[in-house]
């Protein structure tokens, strides 16, 4: 029970920070409620290098 309930949770986390960070909705809504926590840094990782990736290793980015 407290399984199920720690997956929404994460979840409605995660569909805020897609949304707040304009990633891909599904796949990560899927991820954050078969993984939990583990998601979370899984979609870092995967926001940190796609930002990189896009930018370029020496700029400078600034973030609020």
């Amino acid at each position: 029970m407290f399984i199920v309930l720690l997956s929404c949770v994460f979840i409605a986390v995660m569909y805020l920070e897609t949304i707040k960070k304009g990633m891909p909705i599904k796949r990560w809504l899927i991820l954050a409620g078969l993984l939990g926590p583990v998601a979370w840094c899984f979609f870092n990782l995967h926001y940190r290098r796609a930002l990189v990736r896009n930018v370029g290793i020496k700029a400078c980015i600034w973030r609020p």
